[in-house]
């Protein structure tokens, strides 16, 4: 372990690229953002998180709007070439990559090509040592006739794989003040019945069923539930949550203090 922090440390980071583009007095410019994400569900708020030698980063506040469009897989080329030089250097908007499509909410046309595109409005600019975060509502979405595919940045530029497949049930567990046992687990998608079997593991291997029941709304669990009195001892003691075609899932049993 070390105090000092990697200089490229940030590049462990996953994320999709986004393209934006900034009204200015001659026309608009565009630039890949690697820090593109929503931060707010309702109203719907994205942000793009923009270095000191983006040009960009002056341009915005004086246009108070923006746009940003979410790269698709088949955008590789155009984002690398819209990270790579500045407004300063060229006007990128003449490379034939570049398609904008008209705004309906603002006066900022967007890129098309991406999984979606977002008109925004600028509410907030937060200043941090280097970089700075603008802040902006989406006004006004555009979206493909067909999905599309991200195109990720993890270090260089990827492409996504596979849906991961869960297979394993995760599970906490602890008793409140009262004594009673609360169970949280998620798994995969459950086959069959809809039913969490639970387990009381004693230190010395002995099984105590707790019975099974229900999903909750979403397809999680969560549930309270009343210890039996004639149980083993509780040190050490473990719980097993199984649902059918998951490999179950084991918590420590924790104990919740009473809070004042």
């Amino acid at each position: 372990m070390s105090l000092e922090v990697p200089g490229q440390l940030w590049k462990k980071a996953t994320s999709t690229i986004g393209l934006v583009v900034v009204r200015h007095d001659d026309g608009a410019n565009v630039m890949s953002a690697e820090w593109s994400y929503f931060v707010n569900k309702d109203p719907l708020y994205a942000a793009v998180v923009l270095s000191p030698r983006a040009q960009s980063r002056e341009l915005l506040p004086v246009s108070g709007e923006f746009s940003l469009t979410l790269c698709s897989e088949e955008q590789a080329e155009l984002a690398d070439f819209a990270g790579s030089f500045s407004l300063a250097d060229i006007d990128k908007t003449g490379s034939e990559l570049i398609e904008f499509g008209a705004p309906e909410a603002t006066g900022t046309p967007w890129v098309d090509g991406g999984l979606v595109a977002l008109e925004c409005v600028l509410r907030d600019t937060v200043p941090f040592p280097v970089h700075t975060m603008f802040v902006g509502e989406v006004v006004a979405t555009h979206l493909p006739e067909n999905d599309r595919r991200p195109l990720v940045k993890h270090g260089p530029m990827h492409t996504l794989g596979e849906r991961l497949q869960r297979t394993a049930v995760a599970a906490a567990a602890q008793i409140l003040p009262d004594g009673t046992l609360r169970v949280a687990a998620t798994g995969p998608a459950v086959r069959g019945g809809d039913l969490w079997q639970v387990s009381l593991l004693s230190a010395d291997g002995a099984r105590v069923d707790l019975g099974e029941h229900p999903s909750a709304d979403y397809g999680d669990f969560l549930i309270d539930l009343p210890l039996p009195e004639d149980l083993p001892p509780l040190a050490g003691a473990r719980i097993k949550v199984e649902c059918d075609g998951a490999k179950p899932g084991f918590a420590r049993l924790l104990r919740r203090e009473t809070t004042s």
